[in-house]
């Protein structure tokens, strides 16, 4: 496999969110969105991560700056190959393969991207992108195809035309690159359509037109690789990853007594043999010893408990994790 950079989106305001928060640092299960991304990007080990941020840039770069990132300004938001080309001038020199993500796809995972880039070797194209299926594929730009099934063009939602908005295959907005390829071609994006923007899109247009090969990776699980734009999404892709996290911990030997009541944060450890009961929230960086009962209505955010402790029902603990108090053997109801 070529050596690696990951380009991540995430300049954007979020307007359908409706709040003054960056949509990439709405919380998910204990994180914002972005830091979702980030954790399943650094599993790639790319050799450069590049973030584009933009609106409230200051309190993205603060809320999710790690080691190993290098942040870039976009302003203004052009489009996405604007974004692109912000994130290219600390790219110029990079001899691989750059993968494109959105800040907001907090669901794909590493297999997935993998996937992507495995896909993306063998067919020695330019680029390759994801694709998937959606019965109702509204806002989406629309994956057309010529007579032969290849990729003819990608067609936004405001410049489709009624047939093409029939088209239930749709782009996911992720993407791998050929870094010679991406570098030659983005200078020549053009902003000559509807919304006035420099659209990434564009580039497959330019591998066509040049008699140079793009490559689909149709993916069969939308919610995985589809961003999050309102609150109602975030609420189903909540419910998606509770659900994801809380059979991983019965799968390594943790009793839930009630799963669909019960909210684990992702930074959550507990122990084999202990019993969760329902409606318990266990949120921040809680630690449960092995053996441990936490009876049904507890809340504990950034708790310890030791092995064999019980919290019985309708117990609270709340630490500040910047303090250390220890572990607690037990906990008293409220």
């Amino acid at each position: 496999m070529k050596s690696l950079a990951i380009v991540i989106l995430a300049a954007g305001k979020g307007t359908r969110m409706k709040s003054d928060l960056p949509k990439v640092l709405h919380p998910l299960l204990g994180r914002p969105l972005l830091g979702h991304v980030l954790e399943t990007a650094q599993k790639l080990r790319p050799e450069k991560t590049v973030v584009v941020i933009g609106h409230q840039a200051e309190l993205v770069r603060k809320a999710c700056d790690r080691p190993g990132l290098t942040f870039v300004i976009q302003a203004p938001q052009l489009g996405t190959g604007h974004a692109v080309r912000q994130a290219a001038k600390e790219l110029r020199h990079f001899p691989g393969t750059i993968l494109v993500l959105s800040g907001d796809i907090p669901l794909v995972s590493r297999e997935t991207l993998n996937g992507l880039i495995r896909a993306h070797g063998r067919s020695r194209a330019p680029v390759t992108l994801l694709s998937t299926l959606l019965e109702e594929p509204f806002g989406y730009g629309r994956i057309v195809r010529d007579t032969e099934g290849g990729l003819l063009r990608i067609t936004e939602e405001k410049d489709a035309t009624p047939t093409e908005r029939r088209i239930q295959e749709v782009n996911a907005g992720i993407y791998c690159f050929a870094a010679d390829f991406l570098f030659s071609a983005l200078p020549r994006l053009s902003r000559k359509n509807k919304q006035r923007e420099y659209y990434l899109t564009d580039l497959i247009g330019m591998a066509r037109r040049a008699d140079r090969p793009v490559t689909v990776f149709l993916h069969g699980r939308s919610e995985e690789v589809l961003g999050i734009n309102d609150r109602a999404e975030l609420a189903r892709t909540s419910r998606l990853l509770r659900r994801q996290i809380n059979d991983d911990w019965m799968r390594q030997g943790v009793t839930l007594q009630d799963p669909e009541t019960t909210y684990i944060e992702k930074d959550v450890r507990i122990g084999p043999d202990a019993t969760i009961g329902p409606f318990t929230v266990l949120a921040g960086r809680t630690r449960i010893g092995r053996g441990c009962r936490i009876d049904s209505h507890c809340v504990l955010e950034n708790a310890h408990l030791e092995d064999g402790a019980v919290a019985e029902s309708f117990t609270r603990i709340r630490k500040d994790r910047s303090k250390n108090k220890g572990d607690q053997k037990s906990c008293a109801a409220l």
